[in-house]
């Protein structure tokens, strides 16, 4: 039985702390949505003040925490690379077309989770969970800067093909401009930080859990205020109209999983993805990421998209669910995992004290003649042939040796001629 203690609740609130922050965010802004609305009304230009700065600080702290050699070394991995660049970018993104079909009520709901199936994998979450899972999580973390960065510049047109029979309008350049300013430059000048500042790099090391608080809580300040300003809009639509988004966005994420599954499976097999790579890339490429989602949305105009807090709400919906659904499933993969190498270990031959070459194996040859050794000198050519004899005979028990030793190494020092 689990003992509740403060140190327990401390240790669950952490590791949950972005769903937990995301219920209280929804929460709060319903209960009480005039701070929330307040805020989100500051504006410079067309740009609102605070959910701007909330998304830079996502991206800038984000750009801190990218590492040049993990860059490097994730490219060597490039089947998955491909494979996941295009599932993320232009394969899953097709999905979209599909809740447009569903007959949700209000329309913002099949609006929300077009925009959803568009944006790039999570920015996050899928590099905590390919680390739960003991999967190549620099393959994860490249898969996260590399689809968010080049999404800057597709997420604008797929929603454009997607969202075109939808009664919806959609400025794509306007967007591009906006995500450019907002996502690209902040993590380049992130980047660019850490690599010029020495004190950056072992800060972000030893404030991880910080920094995830920094970013995780800036996501949920945006929610807060999107979700204050359609408070009214959301709390007048019946609960019967809820669930079945909740179930489209669980059923979302079953479909991306479901599919990824299958491909990266095919790629296994033929060998051009190792496991670990390949649990990597399948979370990564059934997963998408609720801070771009958000950060678009509130540079779409609610009179071209309609209710901004309505149509957040399948995003974030789809969001939990596919948090959980994958928590579960990683921690699922390292149990598997960690079964599978005890397994080895315990079927693997136990290791000698020694491999030792005794006189006995050398000298009670039968081919080992020991009067070579002690022989006349006189017949130099035939005792020549004996010594040969006697040399084969030297070198066929210690290769038999090297072979034993070789099967079950043990440190240098107590391997020994007795």
């Amino acid at each position: 039985m689990v003992q509740i203690t403060m140190a327990w609740v401390k240790a669950k609130c952490i590791k949950h702390f972005l769903p937990l922050a995301l219920l209280t965010a929804i929460t709060l802004a319903l209960v009480w949505p005039d701070p929330g609305t307040e805020i989100g009304s500051w504006k410079v230009g067309s740009f609102k003040v605070v959910q701007t700065f909330n998304v830079c600080t996502i991206f800038f702290v984000s750009g801190m925490s990218l590492k040049t050699q993990e860059i490097k070394e994730a490219l060597r991995a490039y089947p998955a690379m491909i494979y996941g660049f295009v599932a993320i970018l232009g394969l899953t993104p097709l999905v979209g077309f599909l809740p447009l079909e569903i007959p949700f009520q209000p329309k913002e709901f099949r609006v929300g989770l077009a925009i959803f199936c568009c944006v790039p994998t999570t920015l996050t979450s899928g590099v905590t969970l390919a680390t739960q899972a003991k999967a190549n999580t620099v393959l994860a973390l490249m898969l996260t800067v590399g689809t968010n960065l080049l999404g800057i510049v597709t997420v604008p047109f797929m929603m454009g093909l997607v969202l075109n029979g939808a009664d919806v309008s959609l400025d794509a350049l306007d967007l591009l401009f906006k995500l450019g300013l907002t996502i690209f430059l902040p993590l380049a000048v992130g980047k660019v930080f850490r690599d010029s500042v020495a004190a950056v790099p072992p800060f972000m090391m030893a404030n991880k859990v910080l920094m995830g608080f920094v970013n995780n809580g800036s996501l949920a300040f945006v929610v807060f205020q999107v979700a204050s300003r359609s408070a009214d809009s959301i709390t007048s639509v019946p609960a019967d109209r809820i669930f079945p988004v909740i179930a489209a966005g669980v059923c979302l994420h079953g479909i991306y999983f479901a599919f990824n599954g299958v491909v990266t499976e095919g790629l296994q097999r033929a060998g051009l993805i190792s496991w670990k790579e390949r649990k990597a890339v399948w979370l990564l490429t059934s997963q998408k990421t609720l801070p771009v989602s958000m950060t678009i949305l509130t540079y779409l105009s609610e009179e071209d998209v309609g209710n901004h807090g309505l149509i957040a709400v399948p995003m974030i919906v789809g969001h939990l669910s596919q948090l959980f659904i994958d928590a579960y499933i990683a921690g699922k993969w390292a149990e598997m995992d960690e079964k599978a190498n005890k397994s080895a270990s315990q079927s693997a031959p136990k290791p000698v004290d020694d491999v030792q070459m005794k006189k006995s194996e050398l000298f009670d040859n039968p081919n080992f003649d020991t009067d070579t050794l002690n022989g006349d000198d006189a017949d130099f050519d035939a005792n020549a042939a004996k010594f040969d004899t006697n040399a084969a005979a030297i070198s066929a028990a210690f290769n038999t040796n090297a072979a034993k030793y070789e099967a079950n190494p043990v440190p240098a020092s107590n391997a020994e001629v007795v």
